[in-house]
């Protein structure tokens, strides 16, 4: 995975799996529900372990897909599921928009931080150098909008910004210092910030200048001070993400499943959106060709993770997968999935992608 994310030759394309993708097949052979595993730090190292082993990708992580461990620290209430990921259940700020109600994280106690904080130890005992471990941590955007609400945070924007900036500066000072403890155990190979939010979908330009991107990049800023030999990644699998400003931020790497579609639409007259979710239609992938070969920021990705990877055929998988790693070319490129493979995805399916990065270039 180093050497791909840095653009060096290698024998082959490095293969990263994304948060607990494919979980039931993790659990199964576990023997053991999600709810238990993830409350257990050993557990979930053992679950990455056992992940890599089935399905032969380069890499793990800790957190999984969970995007609610800032927002418990900082006073939400979960509700715990038997095979998914905790959701949220109580918002300290949807009726009232009022600081005091948050509570301060502080790593070594708050929630589930130091749960984290031990499994990344423990997984990097487990591992050594044999997998790529990255450590999960949510925008500061998306925490705002679990604390607050979606809805609320977005009229805030309009109608209370001054309150929207209070918010994003309690969140960005808290979760520092969650990722600065992340750094700290010395286990991380990278950072992967979860930042679908940032979509042309959801906010516009101005509200991502003023609300988004700053806040976002004072974590990038951590990772670059405190531990310069960590990777930065954004992970955005939004539908319409704001590809270039990623692409102009301090970032190494980019997780997506779609690019610029509008872009690729002008330049090329191909619907990414119409092509991508259709089996083996999306064949020579734009979003991966140039200027991406002259890019220093790599990407990560981006074989779709909806409907292919769940109901296609193992060599339909393993086509996409090509390419991918085809379009690619010379550029820094690492094989996956644009988000987490789906629970139930059959077996064969996702081997199909270990099968296509051993396939080499």
């Amino acid at each position: 995975m180093r050497r791909a994310l840095k653009g060096e030759p290698a024998d082959r394309p490095a293969l990263a799996y994304l948060f607990l993708g494919g979980a039931r097949h993790v659990l199964e052979r576990l023997g053991q529900r999600m709810r238990v595993t993830y409350r257990d730090p050993q557990l979930i190292a053992d679950a990455q372990m056992l992940a890599a082993e089935l399905f032969e990708h380069d890499s793990a992580m800790a957190p999984w897909g969970c995007l609610t461990v800032e927002a418990e620290a900082f006073g939400c209430g979960i509700r715990e599921l038997d095979d998914y990921y905790p959701q949220i259940a109580e918002r300290p700020l949807e009726e009232a928009a009022d600081l005091s109600r948050l509570s301060d994280p502080d790593p070594a106690v708050s929630g589930r931080m130091p749960l984290v904080l031990e499994a990344l130890t423990r997984l990097r005992e487990r591992a050594g150098d044999d997998l790529f471990i990255s450590a999960m941590v949510v925008s500061p955007f998306l925490v705002a909008a679990e604390l607050r609400g979606m809805t609320g945070l977005m009229m805030d924007f309009i109608r209370d910004p001054d309150f929207a900036e209070a918010l994003f500066e309690r969140v960005t000072e808290g979760t520092e210092r969650y990722l600065k403890a992340i750094l700290q155990t010395g286990a991380c190979d990278a950072v992967l910030f979860e930042n679908a939010g940032a979509t042309r979908d959801m906010i516009g330009p101005h509200h991502l200048a003023q609300f988004v991107r700053p806040y976002h990049d004072r974590l990038v800023a951590v990772v670059r001070r405190e531990a310069p030999d960590v990777f930065a990644i954004e992970h955005n699998c939004s539908d319409r993400p704001y590809f270039e400003e990623i692409l102009n931020s301090d970032v190494d790497a980019v997780s997506f499943a779609y690019a610029d579609e509008r872009a690729i639409q002008a330049q090329h007259t191909w619907d990414c959106h119409a092509s991508h979710t259709r089996t083996n239609v999306c064949s020579e992938r734009f979003c991966l060709r140039s200027p991406a070969e002259t890019s220093a920021i790599a990407r990560i990705g981006n074989v779709d993770h909806t409907q292919l990877i769940l109901n296609a055929q193992p060599d339909q998988v393993f086509r996409e997968a090509r390419a991918c790693i085809e379009s690619a070319g010379s550029s820094r490129f690492v094989l996956s999935t644009g988000c987490e493979i789906p629970f139930k995805a059959p077996i064969e399916n996702i081997r199909a992608l270990a099968r296509a990065a051993k396939a080499g270039y």
